[in-house]
């Protein structure tokens, strides 16, 4: 279980980092990489997915103190990062 939500969290990290540089790449016109990336909403979705797994990633391997507040921190931010999608558009 730890070995496949380690995985998954580093592929999805991968990928928002892809999304960040198409995002940006699109946005500043240097090369237009599709419609969807005219917005902010991949890199939000990227982000907030990933901070869930984070949180799930630090439930499962930390101990003690760490364990509940980094996963607070982590899913306060994915939560934050989902309401924000209905306010930037």
């Amino acid at each position: 279980m730890k070995r496949i939500i380690n995985l998954l969290s580093l592929v999805s990290a991968i990928i928002t980092c892809g999304l960040i540089i198409c995002t940006l790449m699109t946005s500043y016109q240097f090369f237009y990489v599709g419609q969807v990336f005219n917005s902010y909403m991949p890199i939000q979705v990227g982000s907030a997915i990933t901070m869930a797994l984070l949180a799930l990633r630090f439930w499962l391997n930390e101990n003690g103190g760490k364990r509940i507040t980094y996963s607070a921190i982590s899913i306060l931010i994915s939560l934050i990062l989902l309401f924000s999608i209905s306010l930037v558009r």
